[in-house]
Formats: C-alpha cells, sequence, structure tokens
C-alpha cells in the first residue's frame, strides 16, 4: 500500500469518525472503491473506522447499504491484523453494528483474524457481555478458515477462557452447558477452564470485600427460589429481595454481585460432575489438581471444597512436594486450612513433610508473602498473625516435629525467629513511636485535669466551698474532669509498659495488643472527659450572659473527639478483633470433606 494514499482519503476518516455520512456520500458515488478505501497506516476501512467509534451509527447503516449494492465481499474487507469490521464491533462491544453485519452477511461470524480469532474469542477477550451474547447465537460449530471450530480444541479452550477471565461466569456456564467437553481441554496456556476459574478470587464470596451493612443486604437479597431459607417461605424472602432492590438502589450493585456467585457455584459444581462422567483418574488428576494447586495460591476455598466433595483424593495432589494443606500454610490462606477441621480422623495425614526436609511447623515458621502479610495493619500485627500460624500448625504436627532439623540444622522455632527477625523489628519501632506519642497528649490531659480539680469554674465562697456547688452543671463538670483524670492516667500507664516491655515474640501475641487497647480506650475516654468538662464550664460561666452557649460550645467540643474516634477507632477494632475475635482457624459446618 501507499501510505501517500491515507492523506487524501482523511476527509472519509473525519466522517466516519463524526458520523457525517452527508458530507462523503458524494465521494462514494463517484469512486465506489473508495467504499472500503484503506484511510489509516494500519489498513483501516471506513466501515471499521465508523463500527470502532460506535456512536456512528447513521454513518455505518449507510455505508453497508451502499456496500450491499455493489460487492457484499466488501464487508470481509480486513484491517492489517486481519480483522473486519465485526472483529471491531466485538472489541468496542458495538452490538448494534453486530447485528446488521451479521445480517447481511451470516459467514462473516466465522472469519479469523491473523491470530486466528473470530470476532466472538475477541468479544470473550475485552469482556463485551452483551454482545457476546449475540455473538455465541450467530457463530455456527463448523471447521472455519484455520481448520478448527470456535467451539473445540484449543480454539474453544480459549474462549472459555477468555470468557472467565473477564468475570462472565454466566456465559461461561452456557458455554459448559453445550460444549461440555471445553471443561477437559487446555487452552494456548496450556490450562483448563477450572484452572483459570482458580485464579478469580473476584467471582466468589470470599474475594468480595463487603461491609457489615453491604455484607446484610448479601443475605438478604435472593437471586434463586432455591437459595430460600428453611425458616423462611420462598415468596417472603423473594418479596424481601424485591423490597430491598426498590428501596435502596446501591443494592444492585451486590444483587448483581451474587448473581454472578451464584452463576460461578453452578459452574463450578458443573464443571466437576462433567470430569467425572469421564470416568478417568488421570483426567480428573489433571483438571481437578491443577485447580486446586492453583485455588490454594489465591484463597478460593469455594472451589477447593466442591473439587475434594466430588473427588476426595485430590487432597494429596503433589504440586511441587506440596499436598493441599501444607500449601495452605506455605501460602497463609487461613479459610483454605480451615477445610482441614471438616475431615475425618484422615487429618493427621495431613501435615507431612515435604522433600526439602521442611516440616509443617518449618513452612509455618517462615515469613508470609508479601500481599497476605499486609491483609492486617501494622507490623506489630502481623506478627501476632504470624505468631497465630505458627501456634496452630503446632497442634497439628506429630510432636517429633517440633522440634525436628531441617536440612540448614534449624528447628521450627529458630526458623521462625529468623525469618521475623526484620519484622519484629519494625513492630517494636511501631509500638514505641505510638506508645511515645500518645504518653505525651495522655500526659498533657493529666496536667489539666489535675489542675483543674482545684480550679472550680465561678471561683469559691468565702467558707472555700465552689459557688456552683448545689448546680447540677457543676457536678457534671466535677464528673467528668475525676474521669478524664483517670482515665488519662492509665492510658498513660499502659503506655509506658509498652515503652517498658521486652519486646519478645511471644510479646505480640497477647501482652502488647491488650496493653495498646487498654491505652486507646483509655486516651479516648480521657479527651471525651476533657472536652465534656470544659463544655460544662463554659456552660457555668457565661449562661447568664450568653444563654445560648451551650449548644455551639457542646458541637465545637464533639469535633476533637470524633476525629480521634474516626482516625483511631479502625485501629482499635482491629486491635480487638485480632486478639479477642473468633480465632481465624475454626470448623465452619459439620460436612465432612474425607
Amino acid at each position: 500500500m501507499d501510505f501517500d494514499d491515507v492523506i487524501p482519503n482523511l476527509p472519509i476518516y473525519k466522517a466516519a469518525m463524526n458520523d457525517d455520512w452527508d458530507s462523503v456520500e458524494h465521494i462514494f458515488d463517484n469512486d465506489p472503491q473508495k467504499l472500503d478505501a484503506k484511510v489509516t497506516s494500519w489498513w483501516e476501512t471506513p466501515l471499521q473506522i465508523a463500527v470502532g467509534t460506535n456512536s456512528s451509527h447513521r454513518f455505518v447503516t449507510k455505508l453497508v447499504d451502499r456496500i450491499m449494492e455493489t460487492d457484499v465481499q466488501k464487508l470481509r474487507t480486513k484491517s492489517w491484523w486481519g480483522n473486519t469490521a465485526l472483529h471491531y464491533a466485538a472489541k468496542i462491544g458495538n452490538t448494534r453494528a453486530a447485528r446488521l453485519l451479521v445480517s447481511k452477511d451470516p459467514g462473516i461470524a466465522q472469519i479469523t483474524n491473523t491470530d486466528g480469532h473470530t470476532a466472538l474469542k475477541l468479544a470473550a477477550r475485552y469482556g463485551q457481555q452483551d454482545t457476546l451474547w449475540y455473538l455465541l447465537e450467530v457463530t455456527k460449530d463448523e471447521v472455519g478458515e484455520d481448520g478448527t471450530s470456535p467451539y473445540t480444541g484449543v480454539s474453544g479452550a480459549d474462549l472459555i477462557s477468555l470468557t472467565l477471565i473477564a468475570g462472565l461466569c454466566d456465559v461461561a456456564l452456557y458455554l459448559v452447558k453445550k460444549h461440555p467437553n471445553l471443561v477437559t481441554q487446555k487452552d494456548g496456556n496450556g490450562q483448563t477452564a477450572l484452572q483459570v476459574l482458580a485464579t478469580k478470587p473476584d467471582v466468589f464470596p470470599s474475594g468480595s470485600q463487603l461491609g457489615p451493612l453491604q455484607h446484610l443486604i448479601y443475605s438478604c437479597i435472593t437471586v434463586n427460589l432455591e437459595e430460600a431459607s428453611d425458616y423462611y417461605p420462598s415468596s417472603f424472602r423473594l418479596f424481601v429481595s424485591k423490597l430491598i432492590l426498590l428501596v435502596a438502589p446501591c443494592a444492585k450493585d451486590i444483587y448483581s454481585m451474587k448473581q454472578k456467585h451464584f452463576h460461578t457455584q453452578k459452574l463450578v459444581k458443573r464443571m466437576c460432575s462433567i470430569v467425572m462422567d469421564k470416568s478417568s483418574h488421570s483426567i480428573a488428576w489433571d483438571v481437578l489438581g491443577t485447580a486446586v494447586s492453583t485455588a490454594v495460591k489465591h484463597g478460593i476455598h469455594e472451589l477447593i471444597k466442591v473439587c475434594v466433595q466430588t473427588y476426595p483424593d485430590i487432597v494429596w495432589y503433589n504440586d511441587g512436594g506440596f499436598y493441599l494443606f501444607i500449601a495452605a500454610i506455605r501460602y497463609r490462606q487461613e479459610k483454605v486450612f480451615n477445610l482441614v477441621y471438616r475431615m475425618t480422623g484422615h487429618k493427621v495425614f495431613a501435615a507431612t513433610e515435604n522433600p526439602d526436609e521442611d516440616n509443617p511447623l518449618h513452612i509455618a515458621g517462615r515469613l508470609s508473602p508479601l500481599h497476605r502479610l499486609k491483609t492486617v495493619t501494622g507490623p506489630a500485627l502481623q506478627l501476632q498473625r504470624e505468631l497465630q500460624w505458627f501456634k496452630e500448625v503446632e497442634k497439628h504436627v506429630e510432636p517429633s516435629y517440633k522440634e525436628a532439623l531441617n536440612k540448614d540444622q534449624k528447628t521450627p522455632r529458630m526458623v521462625f525467629t529468623e525469618a521475623h527477625k526484620d519484622l519484629l523489628e519494625e513492630g517494636e519501632t511501631w509500638m514505641k513511636e505510638m506508645s511515645s506519642s500518645s504518653t505525651v497528649v495522655g500526659a498533657l490531659v493529666v496536667t489539666m485535669a489535675f489542675a483543674a480539680a482545684f480550679t472550680a469554674p465561678g471561683g469559691n465562697t468565702i467558707t472555700g466551698s465552689p459557688l456552683f456547688l448545689n448546680d447540677g452543671i457543676f457536678l457534671l463538670f466535677i464528673v467528668s474532669d475525676a474521669i478524664a483524670l483517670f482515665s488519662s492516667t492509665t492510658s498513660v500507664l499502659m503506655f509506658l509498659a509498652i515503652l517498658t516491655s521486652r519486646y519478645a515474640e511471644e510479646d505480640f501475641f497477647y501482652a502488647l495488643p491488650k496493653r495498646m487497647m487498654i491505652a486507646l480506650v483509655s486516651l479516648f475516654l480521657s479527651l471525651a472527659a476533657t472536652m465534656t468538662a470544659f463544655s460544662a464550664t463554659l456552660a457555668l460561666v457565661l449562661r447568664d450572659r450568653i444563654s445560648w452557649i451551650a449548644a455551639p460550645v457542646i458541637l465545637m467540643a464533639s469535633v476533637p473527639v470524633t476525629l480521634f474516634a474516626m482516625l483511631q477507632f479502625p485501629l482499635l477494632v482491629e486491635l480487638v478483633y485480632s486478639t479477642y475475635g473468633q480465632n481465624i482457624f475454626h470448623k465452619e459446618n459439620n460436612v465432612l470433606l474425607h
């Protein structure tokens, strides 16, 4: 191609971009060859440019009609990468153009580009759900130019993999129902559809981060009558769901999320069922095993649970020397590890040594992967979480493992100490810096509260008793000041206890978090009480002159207290939950797995 031809064709390019058919209609009247002229250096035609805008709909309609009057094959003109206009429609989700093109030339849906991709596969790759559903209707299960069908072999496996990567589990479920052989096929990356699904935690409930209110809405919404509770009629659950969606528009996103989770659950069960229908251990071992080993890394316990329930032996799938529960320890996936509590007496076999001579306790002693370490706030709580893992694994190993030496001649405790040396130092620094700063604030409150106790607002009588002694507001002042003094003193003492701690590893498990919790709660109470005492003092002194002073003073006094709560409350909640809340290791239900 002579690239200089691109410049004379610029008017056509701009008209296609701006949906301006009238300005170039005369060009096509005079020279029909321009209908599929290459208007860019990538050999793109006016039709491809117009379709790619997803807005020049009139231009597309007029141009297609004109092409049909001359040569229908011009609809199939390809760009540099071998893409037709339908490929462009699939990539950008222009379903309107796709319907028009296929209605004029049904065979265009079977054409592949230079990479062997049909428009159907491109719609899946770019996550264009509406266009994908339409192309699934019109793309036939026939051998194409490259000698394969879009729904078989690597091409078919690529299609379902791309669909799953885009998170379109409802589409994937449709493909599995219509083409069950896709479940055991491997895509261009050598992965099965189930293995690809095991890399998508966001399509499972465990991968969705929901707040308390969102979680409540999620639990109340029903996306299928099969989900109805045993305690409430289906009609009632359905009524509640519709009511929530009506009064809370934001719940629509949560509804869509739960709907996706429902499709994913059905998809996993259908895939596992198809695998078992093959009645082949090698196929089951390959498809389910690779999926389970991948799901462990991403913490998708829902997929693992279904795979193990389908084929219990899969818990012994060996991935580089790591069985299921050993891998859960390695990647610090507590929800996967919790499945061990749903095993029978066979759980004693779950904690076995790996070829590197590291027993499970050695593995628990090594530093957690960074992305899992960051799931809790601050190095102190991170070290606490690591200790929780170590102590929990210690309960499940043979007694001899606790002092066993690995190939480096180190016991599990030695491995833990060495691996967490830097984290221990960071935790110590974090605790000391926070305690030092807070001690200054606590000491200031102690000083003010102590001085205020002997400086009564309004002064004293001749006998020395406070002037407002019999006033109810004065009583509020005295009580608030006393609370401020006692609580601030407590916070200072607790922060000093943290500063003078020996900072051993075990201190981070319970002692230091407990002291930090008491110190933060005491400091908050002292600030709140100080602001209350200050407000009471102003109300006493100024109420005779400025009667309306109470309301604005209380409002302003609440600002610093509210700020402190907003900034420190999340840390306090995490401290309480991590130390006294439900253990991250627990049995979810009584359904046995193995």
